[in-house]
């Protein structure tokens, strides 16, 4: 209809039956507001109600332009409102929507009881850079190994035993999760599934795949302060190193010592250590695949400003180190270079 004409057409139906929009309203069998929405023309009267105003009052019926079928405003409005939400929200049509709504329609069937067959990423505590990240990283490039899904530590199952524990604790701390424990053989593998963890400890300079083949490397955020330094070489040297006493004779007389040595076959790594242990002081030697700390006074102090979370390591120190402690290593001009101690009563 023209505009005007549908108010006038209710205005004279309302005057020719001598009621008032309730009436209309209950004739029609909608709602009063409905026939307060048609007088003021905000929608259009259903050809059903037109045509039953017309029969019971007997008004004419005013020139009809157009007829339109049911819901014919649904298609118009959706792109109204459409337009309208891009223009306050931007695209919906993005990776993360996509994914968060993903997400929400998994949750909903797997609440529902739905087998869904979906296999969602598990999420990881994400740490920021820590002493505690950097002795763990030191225990990768040991021990560790990085796959698409999983990084595994393996560790002698009967005298890493401890040292696991300590292992699983530190996963446990950083990254909010309990990792599975494998044995073969005689070794222990501690498992880490998580797609994210890896992505994370990449982020974070460690080399997915086979270590000496990447000759992998320290990572560089580890070199910028001295506590990181300490934790990576302690992560480091309580898996790919080892403690030893070492025997030998001048003049007669047998001496004893202890020794550090990490061995590794990725050169970067080994210039790494060696590098990080002279920053801090300590005089190491480099041959082939090892680095050493032979003088006494370095040991002594590695055990006390590094230290080891690894009491196999621990152990074997005070084993040989426990018979000469209480030598004020200062004053004993044999000892400073590593001479070690003195075995009497021996043969």
């Amino acid at each position: 209809m023209a505009k005007g004409k549908q108010r006038a057409f209710l205005v004279a139906v309302k005057e020719a039956l001598g009621g008032g929009v309730r009436n209309l309203a209950f004739c029609l069998g909608v709602h009063a507001r409905t026939v307060r929405d048609w007088q003021c023309e905000k929608y259009l009267i259903s050809q059903q109600a037109l045509t039953l105003l017309q029969k019971i009052s007997g008004v004419a019926c005013p020139t009809i332009l157009e007829v339109l079928p049911d819901y014919w405003s649904t298609s118009k409005a959706g792109q109204v409102g459409s337009r309208r939400r891009s223009e306050r929200y931007g695209n919906p049509g993005t990776a993360e929507g996509r994914r968060r709504g993903g997400f929400i329609s998994y949750e909903k069937l797997r609440a529902s009881g739905a087998l869904t067959g979906f296999q969602l990423r598990k999420t990881i505590v994400k740490p920021k850079r820590s002493s505690s990240l950097a002795e763990f990283i030191g225990i990768v490039l040991g021990d560790g190994g990085v796959t698409d899904r999983q990084v595994t530590i393996t560790l002698n199952a009967v005298t890493d035993r401890e040292y696991a524990d300590f292992v699983v604790r530190v996963v446990s701390q950083l990254f909010g999760l309990t990792p599975s424990r494998r044995t073969r053989e005689n070794a222990c593998v501690i498992v880490m599934s998580r797609v994210e963890l890896v992505e994370f400890l990449q982020n974070h300079g460690v080399v997915q795949g086979n270590k000496v083949r990447h000759q992998v490397d320290v990572p560089s955020w580890i070199l910028e302060g001295p506590c990181y330094v300490k934790a990576c070489l302690r992560g480091l040297m309580d898996t790919d190193g080892s403690v030893y006493s070492s025997h030998h004779t001048i003049g007669g007389t047998k001496y004893k010592h202890v020794c550090i040595c990490f061995t590794n076959y990725s050169k970067p790594l080994l210039a790494s250590v060696h590098r990080m242990l002279s920053e801090l002081g300590y005089h190491p030697t480099r041959a082939r695949n090892r680095v050493f700390l032979y003088r006494q006074q370095d040991i002594h102090r590695y055990f006390k400003e590094v230290g080891t979370q690894n009491p196999k390591h621990l152990r074997r120190y005070q084993d040989v180190a426990g018979l000469f402690l209480s030598v004020n290593i200062t004053t004993r001009p044999d000892l400073r270079r590593g001479a070690g101690v003195a075995i009497t009563g021996r043969s």
